[in-house]
Protein backbone atom coordinates (compact mmCIF):
# COMPACT_ATOMS: atom_id res chain seq x y z
CA UNK A 1 0.00 0.00 0.00
CA UNK A 2 1.61 3.28 -1.13
CA UNK A 3 0.49 6.07 1.14
CA UNK A 4 2.41 8.99 2.57
CA UNK A 5 0.19 9.44 5.62
CA UNK A 6 -1.18 6.32 7.27
CA UNK A 7 -4.66 5.87 8.75
CA UNK A 8 -6.49 2.59 9.41
CA UNK A 9 -9.47 1.99 7.13
CA UNK A 10 -12.24 1.83 9.72
CA UNK A 11 -10.79 3.91 12.55
CA UNK A 12 -8.46 6.76 13.44
CA UNK A 13 -4.81 6.83 14.39
CA UNK A 14 -4.01 7.83 17.99
CA UNK A 15 -0.66 8.27 19.76
CA UNK A 16 2.25 6.63 17.92
CA UNK A 17 4.56 4.30 19.82
CA UNK A 18 7.49 3.77 17.41
CA UNK A 19 10.02 0.95 17.73
CA UNK A 20 12.85 -0.05 15.37
CA UNK A 21 14.20 -3.58 15.08
CA UNK A 22 16.16 -5.46 12.39
CA UNK A 23 15.58 -2.98 9.56
CA UNK A 24 11.87 -2.45 10.19
CA UNK A 25 9.99 0.41 11.83
CA UNK A 26 7.16 -0.92 13.98
CA UNK A 27 4.63 1.79 14.74
CA UNK A 28 2.24 0.74 17.48
CA UNK A 29 -0.67 3.12 17.91
CA UNK A 30 -3.96 3.68 19.71
CA UNK A 31 -6.79 2.41 17.53
CA UNK A 32 -9.81 4.67 18.00
CA UNK A 33 -13.14 3.67 16.44
CA UNK A 34 -14.97 6.68 17.89
CA UNK A 35 -17.96 4.59 18.91
CA UNK A 36 -18.62 6.75 21.97
CA UNK A 37 -18.61 10.51 22.60
CA UNK A 38 -15.76 10.17 25.10
CA UNK A 39 -12.28 10.89 23.73
CA UNK A 40 -10.17 7.77 23.06
CA UNK A 41 -12.78 5.46 24.55
CA UNK A 42 -11.88 1.74 24.81
CA UNK A 43 -8.76 2.06 22.65
CA UNK A 44 -6.51 -0.92 21.92
CA UNK A 45 -3.03 -1.09 20.43
CA UNK A 46 -2.71 -1.84 16.72
CA UNK A 47 0.49 -2.18 14.71
CA UNK A 48 1.65 -1.02 11.30
CA UNK A 49 5.17 -1.63 9.99
CA UNK A 50 7.27 -0.08 7.23
CA UNK A 51 10.80 0.27 5.94
CA UNK A 52 10.40 3.59 4.13
CA UNK A 53 7.20 5.40 5.31
CA UNK A 54 5.65 4.90 1.87
CA UNK A 55 4.80 1.19 1.87
CA UNK A 56 2.85 -0.01 4.91
CA UNK A 57 2.03 -3.43 6.32
CA UNK A 58 -1.01 -3.56 8.57
CA UNK A 59 -0.46 -6.08 11.37
CA UNK A 60 -3.84 -5.49 13.09
CA UNK A 61 -4.60 -5.55 16.79
CA UNK A 62 -1.73 -6.67 19.01
CA UNK A 63 -2.78 -5.48 22.47
CA UNK A 64 -6.55 -5.81 22.99
CA UNK A 65 -8.31 -3.65 25.54
CA UNK A 66 -9.57 -5.33 28.68
CA UNK A 67 -13.08 -6.06 29.89
CA UNK A 68 -15.44 -4.01 32.02
CA UNK A 69 -13.70 -5.04 35.25
CA UNK A 70 -10.09 -4.89 34.07
CA UNK A 71 -7.53 -2.17 34.71
CA UNK A 72 -7.16 -1.60 30.96
CA UNK A 73 -10.67 -1.18 29.59
CA UNK A 74 -8.78 1.45 27.57
CA UNK A 75 -5.16 0.80 26.60
CA UNK A 76 -3.32 4.09 26.33
CA UNK A 77 0.16 5.21 25.34
CA UNK A 78 3.43 3.56 26.37
CA UNK A 79 6.63 2.20 24.88
CA UNK A 80 8.41 -0.98 23.78
CA UNK A 81 11.94 -2.07 24.65
CA UNK A 82 14.01 -5.15 23.84
CA UNK A 83 15.75 -6.88 26.73
CA UNK A 84 19.25 -8.40 26.43
CA UNK A 85 17.71 -11.91 26.27
CA UNK A 86 15.74 -10.95 23.15
CA UNK A 87 12.36 -10.67 24.86
CA UNK A 88 10.28 -7.59 24.08
CA UNK A 89 8.68 -5.67 26.92
CA UNK A 90 5.68 -3.41 26.40
CA UNK A 91 4.62 -0.84 28.99
CA UNK A 92 1.32 0.95 28.66
CA UNK A 93 -1.34 2.93 30.47
CA UNK A 94 -4.57 1.34 31.65
CA UNK A 95 -7.77 3.15 32.58
CA UNK A 96 -11.31 1.97 33.32
CA UNK A 97 -14.15 4.50 33.82
CA UNK A 98 -16.76 1.70 34.11
CA UNK A 99 -15.56 0.03 37.31
CA UNK A 100 -16.21 2.23 40.38
CA UNK A 101 -13.49 0.38 42.28
CA UNK A 102 -10.98 1.78 39.77
CA UNK A 103 -12.07 5.39 40.23
CA UNK A 104 -11.48 7.98 42.90
CA UNK A 105 -13.35 11.25 43.45
CA UNK A 106 -15.48 10.37 40.43
CA UNK A 107 -12.51 10.15 38.05
CA UNK A 108 -10.84 6.97 36.70
CA UNK A 109 -7.44 6.10 38.06
CA UNK A 110 -4.52 5.41 35.74
CA UNK A 111 -2.22 2.40 36.03
CA UNK A 112 1.06 1.36 34.42
CA UNK A 113 0.82 -2.14 32.96
CA UNK A 114 3.27 -4.58 31.42
CA UNK A 115 3.20 -7.20 28.65
CA UNK A 116 5.90 -9.36 27.03
CA UNK A 117 6.37 -10.93 23.61
CA UNK A 118 8.81 -12.93 21.53
CA UNK A 119 7.72 -11.52 18.16
CA UNK A 120 6.20 -8.03 18.73
CA UNK A 121 2.78 -9.30 17.60
CA UNK A 122 1.54 -11.68 20.30
CA UNK A 123 1.69 -10.18 23.78
CA UNK A 124 1.12 -11.71 27.21
CA UNK A 125 -0.26 -9.28 29.77
CA UNK A 126 0.98 -9.36 33.36
CA UNK A 127 -1.64 -7.59 35.42
CA UNK A 128 0.14 -8.61 38.62
CA UNK A 129 2.91 -6.07 37.94
CA UNK A 130 0.54 -3.10 37.54
CA UNK A 131 1.19 -0.03 39.69
CA UNK A 132 -0.36 3.38 40.20
CA UNK A 133 1.01 6.72 41.34
CA UNK A 134 2.70 6.69 44.76
CA UNK A 135 0.47 8.34 47.36
CA UNK A 136 1.16 11.87 48.46
CA UNK A 137 3.43 12.90 45.58
CA UNK A 138 1.49 12.63 42.33
CA UNK A 139 -2.14 12.92 41.27
CA UNK A 140 -3.53 9.38 40.75
CA UNK A 141 -5.65 10.41 37.74
CA UNK A 142 -2.66 11.54 35.65
CA UNK A 143 -0.07 8.77 35.71
CA UNK A 144 0.48 7.63 32.17
CA UNK A 145 2.46 7.27 28.94
CA UNK A 146 5.47 5.28 30.22
CA UNK A 147 8.65 5.67 28.19
CA UNK A 148 11.31 3.10 29.14
CA UNK A 149 15.01 3.19 28.25
CA UNK A 150 18.25 1.75 29.60
CA UNK A 151 20.50 4.15 31.48
CA UNK A 152 24.03 2.83 30.99
CA UNK A 153 25.68 5.01 33.64
CA UNK A 154 23.52 3.66 36.47
CA UNK A 155 22.89 0.21 35.01
CA UNK A 156 19.15 0.72 35.49
CA UNK A 157 16.07 0.97 33.36
CA UNK A 158 14.38 4.36 33.58
CA UNK A 159 10.67 4.89 33.07
CA UNK A 160 9.50 8.44 32.35
CA UNK A 161 5.83 9.21 32.96
CA UNK A 162 3.37 12.02 32.31
CA UNK A 163 2.35 13.05 35.81
CA UNK A 164 1.07 15.89 37.96
CA UNK A 165 2.23 17.00 41.38
CA UNK A 166 -0.46 16.51 44.02
CA UNK A 167 -1.98 19.52 45.76
CA UNK A 168 -0.30 22.17 43.61
CA UNK A 169 -1.41 24.56 40.88
CA UNK A 170 -4.11 23.03 38.67
CA UNK A 171 -2.67 24.64 35.55
CA UNK A 172 1.05 24.38 36.28
CA UNK A 173 1.52 21.16 38.26
CA UNK A 174 2.47 19.02 35.27
CA UNK A 175 5.78 17.18 35.49
CA UNK A 176 7.73 14.23 34.15
CA UNK A 177 8.03 11.49 36.78
CA UNK A 178 10.75 8.84 36.96
CA UNK A 179 10.65 5.21 38.11
CA UNK A 180 13.66 2.87 38.18
CA UNK A 181 14.15 -0.87 37.71
CA UNK A 182 16.98 -3.38 37.47
CA UNK A 183 15.02 -6.07 35.65
CA UNK A 184 12.01 -4.44 33.88
CA UNK A 185 9.66 -6.28 36.26
CA UNK A 186 10.02 -4.52 39.59
CA UNK A 187 9.87 -0.72 39.69
CA UNK A 188 10.84 1.64 42.48
CA UNK A 189 8.31 4.35 43.45
CA UNK A 190 8.22 7.46 41.33
CA UNK A 191 10.33 10.58 41.79
CA UNK A 192 10.24 13.94 40.03
CA UNK A 193 12.43 14.05 36.91
CA UNK A 194 11.44 17.42 35.39
CA UNK A 195 9.00 19.98 36.79
CA UNK A 196 9.11 23.42 35.14
CA UNK A 197 5.82 24.71 36.60
CA UNK A 198 4.47 25.59 33.15
CA UNK A 199 1.81 23.11 32.03
CA UNK A 200 -1.11 20.98 33.21
CA UNK A 201 0.76 17.82 32.25
CA UNK A 202 3.55 16.56 29.97
CA UNK A 203 2.01 13.89 27.75
CA UNK A 204 3.86 11.24 25.77
CA UNK A 205 7.37 11.92 27.14
CA UNK A 206 10.30 10.82 25.00
CA UNK A 207 14.03 11.06 25.58
CA UNK A 208 17.14 10.45 23.49
CA UNK A 209 20.79 11.42 23.20
CA UNK A 210 22.62 12.86 20.20
CA UNK A 211 26.30 13.58 20.74
CA UNK A 212 26.77 15.79 23.79
CA UNK A 213 23.08 16.63 24.13
CA UNK A 214 20.15 14.90 25.77
CA UNK A 215 16.68 15.76 24.47
CA UNK A 216 13.43 15.56 26.44
CA UNK A 217 10.22 15.72 24.40
CA UNK A 218 6.66 16.00 25.69
CA UNK A 219 3.28 17.25 24.47
CA UNK A 220 0.97 19.71 26.20
CA UNK A 221 -2.54 21.10 25.85
CA UNK A 222 -2.36 23.97 28.34
CA UNK A 223 -1.48 27.16 26.44
CA UNK A 224 -1.68 25.29 23.13
CA UNK A 225 -1.67 21.75 21.78
CA UNK A 226 1.98 21.24 20.87
CA UNK A 227 5.03 19.01 21.17
CA UNK A 228 7.85 20.78 23.01
CA UNK A 229 11.44 19.76 23.62
CA UNK A 230 14.21 20.64 26.03
CA UNK A 231 17.93 20.01 25.72
CA UNK A 232 20.61 19.41 28.33
CA UNK A 233 24.12 18.08 28.70
CA UNK A 234 23.07 15.73 31.50
CA UNK A 235 20.02 13.73 32.56
CA UNK A 236 20.17 15.71 35.78
CA UNK A 237 19.77 18.96 33.83
CA UNK A 238 19.64 21.83 33.65
CA UNK A 239 17.13 21.49 30.79
CA UNK A 240 17.41 24.48 28.47
CA UNK A 241 14.49 25.97 26.56
CA UNK A 242 15.50 26.50 22.89
CA UNK A 243 14.52 29.72 21.13
CA UNK A 244 11.98 27.70 19.15
CA UNK A 245 11.05 24.79 21.41
CA UNK A 246 8.34 23.30 19.14
CA UNK A 247 8.29 20.40 16.74
CA UNK A 248 5.69 21.20 14.06
CA UNK A 249 2.63 23.12 15.35
CA UNK A 250 -1.03 22.52 16.23
CA UNK A 251 -1.44 20.30 13.19
CA UNK A 252 0.75 17.47 14.55
CA UNK A 253 0.44 16.26 18.12
CA UNK A 254 2.13 13.78 20.46
CA UNK A 255 5.38 13.44 18.49
CA UNK A 256 7.60 10.57 19.64
CA UNK A 257 10.87 9.55 18.02
CA UNK A 258 12.96 6.52 17.12
CA UNK A 259 16.26 6.02 15.32
CA UNK A 260 17.51 3.32 12.97
CA UNK A 261 21.05 4.06 14.14
CA UNK A 262 21.67 6.69 11.46
CA UNK A 263 18.52 8.78 11.10
CA UNK A 264 15.96 9.81 13.68
CA UNK A 265 12.27 10.18 12.89
CA UNK A 266 9.37 11.83 14.68
CA UNK A 267 5.89 10.28 14.58
CA UNK A 268 2.72 12.22 15.37
CA UNK A 269 -0.92 12.49 14.34
CA UNK A 270 -2.73 15.13 12.31
CA UNK A 271 -6.13 15.76 13.94
CA UNK A 272 -9.42 15.62 12.11
CA UNK A 273 -12.00 18.41 12.33
CA UNK A 274 -15.44 17.71 13.71
CA UNK A 275 -17.98 17.08 10.94
CA UNK A 276 -15.13 17.62 8.44
CA UNK A 277 -15.69 21.38 8.65
CA UNK A 278 -12.99 24.04 8.70
CA UNK A 279 -15.03 26.03 11.21
CA UNK A 280 -15.36 23.15 13.69
CA UNK A 281 -12.97 22.08 16.46
CA UNK A 282 -10.00 19.76 16.07
CA UNK A 283 -10.56 16.25 17.41
CA UNK A 284 -8.36 13.73 19.19
CA UNK A 285 -6.67 11.35 16.74
CA UNK A 286 -6.47 11.30 12.98
CA UNK A 287 -3.67 10.32 10.62
CA UNK A 288 0.02 9.41 11.10
CA UNK A 289 2.69 11.78 9.76
CA UNK A 290 6.46 11.23 9.96
CA UNK A 291 9.22 13.88 10.00
CA UNK A 292 12.96 13.36 9.88
CA UNK A 293 14.47 14.95 13.02
CA UNK A 294 18.09 16.07 13.12
CA UNK A 295 20.47 18.05 15.27
CA UNK A 296 21.79 21.48 14.26
CA UNK A 297 25.29 22.76 15.13
CA UNK A 298 24.00 24.67 18.18
CA UNK A 299 22.25 21.58 19.50
CA UNK A 300 18.73 22.65 18.54
CA UNK A 301 16.50 20.19 16.69
CA UNK A 302 15.13 20.62 13.18
CA UNK A 303 12.64 18.81 10.95
CA UNK A 304 12.75 17.92 7.29
CA UNK A 305 11.07 15.65 4.78
CA UNK A 306 12.20 12.06 5.40
CA UNK A 307 14.76 11.14 2.76
CA UNK A 308 13.01 7.82 2.11
CA UNK A 309 9.80 9.63 1.15
CA UNK A 310 11.63 12.15 -1.04
CA UNK A 311 13.46 9.32 -2.83
CA UNK A 312 10.11 7.71 -3.71
CA UNK A 313 9.18 10.60 -6.00
CA UNK A 314 10.02 10.74 -9.69
CA UNK A 315 11.70 13.48 -11.73
CA UNK A 316 10.73 17.13 -11.43
CA UNK A 317 8.06 18.41 -13.80
CA UNK A 318 8.09 22.17 -14.36
CA UNK A 319 4.71 23.92 -14.33
CA UNK A 320 3.51 27.31 -15.50
CA UNK A 321 0.64 29.53 -14.32
CA UNK A 322 -2.70 29.60 -16.12
CA UNK A 323 -3.51 33.13 -14.91
CA UNK A 324 -1.44 36.06 -13.69
CA UNK A 325 -2.56 39.37 -12.24
CA UNK A 326 -1.05 42.81 -12.88
CA UNK A 327 2.46 43.01 -11.51
CA UNK A 328 3.24 39.36 -12.17
CA UNK A 329 5.74 38.16 -14.78
CA UNK A 330 6.19 34.52 -15.68
CA UNK A 331 8.72 32.75 -17.86
CA UNK A 332 9.33 29.01 -17.48
CA UNK A 333 10.13 28.14 -13.88
CA UNK A 334 10.63 31.82 -13.01
CA UNK A 335 7.83 34.01 -11.58
CA UNK A 336 8.18 37.58 -10.33
CA UNK A 337 5.40 39.13 -8.24
CA UNK A 338 5.49 42.89 -7.59
CA UNK A 339 2.56 44.66 -5.98
CA UNK A 340 1.78 47.36 -3.44
CA UNK A 341 -1.36 45.35 -2.74
CA UNK A 342 -1.65 41.58 -3.29
CA UNK A 343 -1.01 39.89 -6.62
CA UNK A 344 -1.40 36.24 -7.64
CA UNK A 345 0.03 33.74 -10.10
CA UNK A 346 -2.55 30.95 -10.36
CA UNK A 347 -2.13 27.30 -11.42
CA UNK A 348 -4.45 24.36 -11.86
CA UNK A 349 -3.92 20.61 -11.64
CA UNK A 350 -3.17 20.29 -7.92
CA UNK A 351 -2.33 16.58 -7.63
CA UNK A 352 -4.02 14.35 -5.10
CA UNK A 353 -0.57 13.12 -4.06
CA UNK A 354 2.61 15.02 -4.86
CA UNK A 355 5.66 17.02 -3.82
CA UNK A 356 5.92 20.70 -4.78
CA UNK A 357 9.31 22.38 -4.64
CA UNK A 358 10.01 26.10 -5.04
CA UNK A 359 12.26 28.92 -3.85
CA UNK A 360 11.27 32.46 -2.81
CA UNK A 361 13.86 35.24 -3.23
CA UNK A 362 13.74 38.99 -2.48
CA UNK A 363 15.93 42.07 -2.02
CA UNK A 364 16.13 43.61 1.47
CA UNK A 365 15.09 47.06 0.25
CA UNK A 366 11.93 45.73 -1.40
CA UNK A 367 11.00 42.78 0.79
CA UNK A 368 7.27 41.99 0.65
CA UNK A 369 5.17 42.34 3.78
CA UNK A 370 3.91 38.82 3.18
CA UNK A 371 4.04 36.11 0.52
CA UNK A 372 3.34 32.44 0.16
CA UNK A 373 1.25 29.76 -1.45
CA UNK A 374 -2.49 29.09 -1.66
CA UNK A 375 -3.92 25.57 -1.99
CA UNK A 376 -7.25 23.96 -2.86
CA UNK A 377 -8.57 27.34 -4.04
CA UNK A 378 -11.73 28.44 -5.79
CA UNK A 379 -12.01 30.96 -8.61
CA UNK A 380 -11.19 34.53 -7.62
CA UNK A 381 -8.34 33.75 -5.20
CA UNK A 382 -10.70 34.12 -2.23
CA UNK A 383 -11.55 30.77 -0.66
CA UNK A 384 -8.78 28.31 0.08
CA UNK A 385 -5.91 27.44 2.40
CA UNK A 386 -2.76 29.52 2.69
CA UNK A 387 0.77 29.03 3.98
CA UNK A 388 1.72 32.69 4.51
CA UNK A 389 5.23 33.94 5.24
CA UNK A 390 5.28 37.12 7.36
CA UNK A 391 8.83 38.56 7.56
CA UNK A 392 7.81 41.40 9.87
CA UNK A 393 6.80 38.85 12.50
CA UNK A 394 9.55 36.30 11.71
CA UNK A 395 6.91 33.63 11.26
CA UNK A 396 5.04 31.30 8.94
CA UNK A 397 1.28 30.87 9.50
CA UNK A 398 -1.51 28.71 8.11
CA UNK A 399 -4.72 30.50 7.20
CA UNK A 400 -8.18 29.52 5.92
CA UNK A 401 -10.79 31.49 4.04
CA UNK A 402 -13.65 31.82 4.75
CA UNK A 403 -12.89 31.90 8.45
CA UNK A 404 -16.44 31.56 9.70
CA UNK A 405 -20.13 31.96 9.03
CA UNK A 406 -20.15 35.34 7.26
CA UNK A 407 -23.85 35.63 6.28
CA UNK A 408 -23.19 39.04 4.78
CA UNK A 409 -22.23 40.62 8.12
CA UNK A 410 -18.83 42.26 8.48
CA UNK A 411 -18.58 41.41 12.18
CA UNK A 412 -18.67 37.69 11.39
CA UNK A 413 -15.78 37.61 8.92
CA UNK A 414 -13.17 36.47 11.44
CA UNK A 415 -11.13 39.66 11.28
CA UNK A 416 -9.77 39.16 14.77
CA UNK A 417 -8.46 35.70 13.86
CA UNK A 418 -5.58 36.55 11.49
CA UNK A 419 -4.68 32.88 10.99
CA UNK A 420 -5.70 29.49 12.31
CA UNK A 421 -4.85 29.64 16.05
CA UNK A 422 -1.58 27.92 17.01
CA UNK A 423 -0.68 27.19 13.37
CA UNK A 424 2.51 29.26 13.33
CA UNK A 425 6.25 28.61 13.27
CA UNK A 426 9.34 30.78 13.58
CA UNK A 427 11.27 31.40 10.33
CA UNK A 428 14.63 33.12 9.70
CA UNK A 429 14.35 35.87 7.05
CA UNK A 430 17.89 37.25 7.27
CA UNK A 431 19.24 35.33 4.24
CA UNK A 432 16.70 36.81 1.75
CA UNK A 433 15.55 33.48 0.36
CA UNK A 434 13.43 30.56 1.43
CA UNK A 435 13.17 27.08 -0.07
CA UNK A 436 10.05 25.01 0.42
CA UNK A 437 9.00 21.42 -0.05
CA UNK A 438 5.25 20.97 0.10
CA UNK A 439 3.92 17.45 0.51
CA UNK A 440 0.25 16.88 -0.29
CA UNK A 441 -1.97 13.80 -0.15
CA UNK A 442 -5.71 14.35 -0.40
CA UNK A 443 -6.75 16.29 2.72
CA UNK A 444 -3.32 16.62 4.38
CA UNK A 445 -0.55 19.04 3.42
CA UNK A 446 2.85 19.59 5.04
CA UNK A 447 5.27 22.39 4.29
CA UNK A 448 9.00 22.05 5.00
CA UNK A 449 10.92 25.35 5.10
CA UNK A 450 14.65 25.37 4.38
CA UNK A 451 14.83 21.71 5.44
CA UNK A 452 14.54 23.12 8.95
CA UNK A 453 10.94 23.78 9.96
CA UNK A 454 7.76 21.79 9.38
CA UNK A 455 4.06 22.64 9.62
CA UNK A 456 1.29 20.11 9.01
CA UNK A 457 -2.37 20.85 8.33
CA UNK A 458 -5.58 19.12 7.31
CA UNK A 459 -8.04 20.63 4.84
CA UNK A 460 -11.77 19.94 4.52
CA UNK A 461 -12.46 21.06 0.96
CA UNK A 462 -10.54 19.61 -1.98
CA UNK A 463 -10.21 21.91 -5.02
CA UNK A 464 -7.99 21.89 -8.10
CA UNK A 465 -6.41 25.35 -8.14
CA UNK A 466 -3.38 26.69 -6.31
CA UNK A 467 -1.01 29.65 -6.62
CA UNK A 468 1.70 31.97 -5.34
CA UNK A 469 1.05 35.46 -3.95
CA UNK A 470 2.91 38.47 -2.56
CA UNK A 471 1.96 41.77 -0.93
CA UNK A 472 3.75 45.10 -0.65
CA UNK A 473 7.02 44.36 -2.43
CA UNK A 474 8.70 42.00 -4.85
CA UNK A 475 9.35 38.28 -4.55
CA UNK A 476 10.85 35.97 -7.17
CA UNK A 477 9.62 32.40 -7.22
CA UNK A 478 12.04 30.03 -8.92
CA UNK A 479 12.63 26.28 -9.40
CA UNK A 480 8.89 25.58 -9.35
CA UNK A 481 8.16 21.91 -9.97
CA UNK A 482 5.91 19.03 -8.99
CA UNK A 483 7.05 15.46 -8.46
CA UNK A 484 4.78 12.42 -8.34
CA UNK A 485 5.35 9.06 -6.66
CA UNK A 486 7.18 6.59 -8.88
CA UNK A 487 5.23 3.42 -9.67
CA UNK A 488 6.57 0.34 -7.88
Amino acid sequence: MEKLFYRPKEAWFGDAIPFYDNGIFYIFYLYDERKAPATAYHTSWHLVSTKDFVHWNEEGEVLPSGGCDDLDHACYTGSVIKAPNGMYHLFYTGQNPLNPDLSQEGKPLQFILHAVSNDLKVWEKHYETAFSAPKGIFEPHDWRDPFVFYQEESGEYYMLLAARLKGQSFRRSGCVALCRSRDLWNWQPGEVFYSPGMYYTHECPDLFREGDWWYLLYSTFTARFATHYRKGKSLQGPWKVPGDDLLDARGLYAIKTVTDGRYRYGFGWVPTRHDNSDQEYLEWGGTLVVHEIYQQPDGDLAEKLPHTIEAAFGEKKAVGPIFIEDGVQSEGEFISITSENTAWAMFDGLPGQGLLQAKFEWQPENRPTDFGIGLYMEEGEDNGYFFRFEPGYNRLVFDIWPRGNINGEQHRMGGDIPYVPAFERQVDYTVNEISIKLLVEQDICIIYVNDRTAMSARVCSIKDKWGFFATGGTVRVTDVSWRLLQPV
